[in-house]
């Protein structure tokens, strides 16, 4: 009986262990099932202060940041420039390519607790195209119009081919929100995106939380605080003081050293970013094609990649490049740097001892550097060019008073929009160059018009070989972007400038 005694009180015993450690455990687990040990917050940072947070009044990279966070748009595209569903789950188009008609989500709330409706696209919409920062992607249509409360249609001025692409830049926003705080909105946010804005100062911080009403489910991370840190190197600091957890790298030295300590997850994504140099092709000597191909031979690229951004970079044949739609260089001329083929080419353009280019404007940071190694290269073959640095360089090489410039442009996902750097009607705005040509125009406004994208690709094919051939800049080189993030973060980097990466797909280990 001392035995059975003995062997219960121990069975006993034992039972509440188990009970004690099976409650305590059930306390410590998250009702979503997420680990209660993981990291809820995650710290940002960003090179510069915020503008605003109006998505339809800012094109500023570090707004977008924002953004991206906290908005949706009706379409996303993906890595591989591909046009998905967000906002709107399907659409179609018209026979004549007039008319987009857009099926929106149901029951997709903002974070004010409304639910998202067709009016709210209506009045997202009409508010963007009364912006000049949203013009590229709006001044295509013509109205825009609610069905029913879940159905829109958009009627387009003319047959725009990429127009679904353009639907993935417009931010939709909440109606009732934006009448009722009408100028706060600079400082507020109502959007659907995964998180919601929590403290908003546009010098120093921005913190936002987790919206647990969204659409895909809520995201692991809880808290997010993105922090301001204006100079590259004080922000290499912080990172490895674990101050911060995701970074852009902008100074590449420092990039180098965190990638070869191994403590930190590192990657380099392509940008839809060019560094070039301008030509202004209505002045001599580079209203000659000769010419402006001898400089294009003239530019050592691979030299400029590596003093002028520390290898971080590809050469570039055009203001695009593969990852785009429609670009295609099979019939494209590829300028390799031969300073005997450029010297060829200056004498057959009348001028075998060289000539004097006069002065290179330039914009700050690297393109200075870009522009010693192009200027040495151009001594090299009896060329002269002078250095000036400008704080007017945009507007001045907009206006056309200079006759050569550094410049750096951003270009999107469809090789459409390289039609504001080489069209007539790109003029005075990213045809800095003031290149024309008329088929170039009229190859730009077919495949606009076109919605077999096989043809599209031919006509911008044709548009490519004319465009290398002619010379009107001298593209230098694609910028690549060092990401550095904690080891234990699971974060995802894409290839896009201005939507380089999404919280929401991250996580802790």
């Amino acid at each position: 009986m001392k035995r059975l005694a003995l062997l219960l009180t121990v069975i006993m015993i034992f039972s509440v262990l188990i009970t004690g450690c099976q409650s305590s455990s059930t306390a410590a687990t998250d009702p979503t099932g997420s680990d209660s040990t993981k990291r809820e917050d995650v710290i940002v940072y960003c090179e510069g202060v915020w503008k605003t947070l109006d998505p339809h009044d800012s094109g500023a990279y570090v707004d977008m940041y924002l953004f991206n966070q906290m908005f949706e748009s009706l379409t996303i595209i993906d890595d591989a420039g591909n046009v998905n569903p967000a906002l709107a789950k399907e659409w179609s188009a018209s026979d004549d390519g007039l008319t987009y008609t857009l099926k929106l989500e149901e029951g997709v709330k903002f974070h004010n607790g409304e639910e998202l409706k067709a009016s709210d696209v209506v009045y997202s919409y009409n508010k963007a195209m009364k912006n000049a920062n949203m013009i590229s992607y709006t001044n295509m249509i013509d109205n825009i119009e609610a069905v029913d409360d879940y159905t829109i249609n958009i009627k387009l001025k003319y047959v725009y081919a990429s127009f679904l692409a353009n639907t993935a830049e417009v931010m939709i926003v909440n109606e009732k929100f934006c009448n009722e705080n009408g100028e706060l909105i600079r400082e507020q946010a109502c959007g659907t995106g995964p998180y919601k804005l929590v403290s908003f100062d546009m010098n120093t911080e921005t913190k936002m939380t987790r919206f647990d009403d969204y659409r895909l489910g809520p995201a692991s991370i809880k808290d997010v605080t993105f922090k301001v840190i204006t100079e590259a190197t004080t922000a290499m600091v912080s990172f490895e003081a674990g101050e911060l957890d995701f970074a852009m790298c902008y100074n590449p030295s420092s990039f180098a050293g965190l990638e070869a300590s191994g403590k930190f997850n590192t990657k380099l994504c392509p940008t839809l970013h060019t560094a070039y140099i301008l030509l202004n092709n209505t002045k001599a000597p580079f209203d000659s094609i000769l010419v402006r191909q001898a400089l294009n031979y003239a530019a050592d690229k691979e030299t400029m990649i590596s003093v002028a951004y520390e290898g971080l970079a590809v050469p570039s044949k055009l203001l695009a490049a593969e990852n785009s739609f429609g670009v295609d260089f099979s019939d494209a001329v590829d300028y390799t740097y031969d300073l005997e083929k450029a010297k060829e080419l200056l004498a057959e353009a009348g001028y075998p001892n060289g000539l004097d280019l006069g002065i290179m404007t330039l914009l700050p940071g690297y393109h200075e550097k870009i522009a010693q190694i192009f200027q040495q290269s151009l001594a090299d073959i009896g060329c002269k060019l002078e250095l000036q640095k400008s704080e007017t360089t945009v507007s001045d090489a907009s206006a056309g008073n200079y006759t050569i410039s550094s410049m750096g442009g951003g270009y999107t996902n469809d090789f459409a929009y390289n039609s504001r750097y080489y069209t007539e009607s790109g003029i005075g705005s990213g045809n800095m160059s003031f290149y024309s040509n008329k088929r170039v125009d009229e190859l730009f406004a077919i495949a606009d018009s076109t919605l077999d994208n096989a043809k599209r690709k031919e006509y911008y094919r044709e548009v490519i070989s004319i465009i290398t051939e002619e010379a009107p800049l001298i593209p230098i080189f694609h910028k690549q972007i060092p990401y550095v993030w904690n080891k234990e973060l699971n974060a995802v980097p894409h290839l896009s400038s201005g939507r380089p990466w999404y919280i929401y797909e991250w996580s802790w280990n």
